[in-house]
């Protein structure tokens, strides 16, 4: 138990920050989603605008391979309020996608980092499934061992009735007991959801019954789960951080 318990303690301090920001930026995400694909014909704003366009073969928003029929694409900023910027695909002329300041500035605190999306690494899609696939592994090995040290550290709590720790630890301890199972079925749903297939789609977006069919509950629910594992991983930041200074 000893060796586990400190396998724990510096696999925390490799992934307590990634966790803090998974949950974070989980919140944002689910507000405001990545700018998605909606095609449409082009105005004739649009079109007088056309001839000052920029042509791109990908940026940002338009790097998935969704967009590969479309490329080269023309980017086109309307200069208007609120920022909006239109792609047309280069050879129909139809508008595929439109974004605005707003939506791409949220999208910076949540969809980007949450996927781990810099444009030059969502580039290169084996490169990036493969990085998002270990990462997630990792994450779920890690909290799979928290679990099951905390689960002895209660038995044997309940045995000897006294609470093993104190301060930040005892909260940290509490939080991933009464957490556990969210944050385990969320980090592994993730990681199957990097495959072809999609086994565990409704455990990972709360879609299913009775939340499926009640959208502000389902959204309450997760922002509220994302809060709490925000607060989990914000204790094993600060003893990640206490465990680095000790040893320098």
């Amino acid at each position: 138990m000893r060796a586990l318990a400190t396998l724990h303690r510096w696999w925390g301090v490799a992934f307590c920050l990634l966790f803090a920001m998974w949950f974070a930026s989980g919140i944002v995400m689910h507000v405001i989603p990545f700018p998605a694909r909606s095609e449409r014909p082009a105005t004739p704003e649009i079109e007088a605008r056309r001839a000052s366009a920029e042509r791109i073969d990908y940026d940002q928003w338009t790097v998935s391979g969704d967009y590969d029929r479309d490329r080269p694409l023309d980017r086109i900023a309307l200069n208007d309020g609120a920022g909006t910027e239109v792609y047309l695909a280069a050879a129909t002329g139809a508008v595929v996608l439109t974004t605005t300041r707003s939506v791409r500035l949220a999208n910076y605190l949540g969809s980007i980092p949450h996927w781990i999306y810099p444009t030059p690494l969502r580039h290169h899609a084996q490169l990036w499934r493969a990085l998002m696939w270990w990462l997630s592994l990792f994450g779920t090995i890690g909290a799979t061992i928290g679990v099951a040290i905390g689960v002895v550290k209660l038995a044997v709590a309940i045995r000897d009735k006294v609470w093993p720790y104190r301060g930040l630890q005892a909260w940290h301890h509490a939080f991933g007991l009464i957490f556990a199972p969210f944050i385990l079925g969320w980090i592994f749903s993730g990681l199957l959801s990097l495959g072809d297939q999609w086994p565990l789609k409704s455990l990972h977006t709360l879609d299913f019954p009775p939340l499926g069919s009640h959208p502000l509950l389902r959204s309450l629910v997760i922002v509220m789960l994302c809060l709490c594992g925000l607060a989990f991983s914000l204790t094993g930041v600060v003893l990640a951080w206490r465990r680095v200074r000790a040893t320098i």
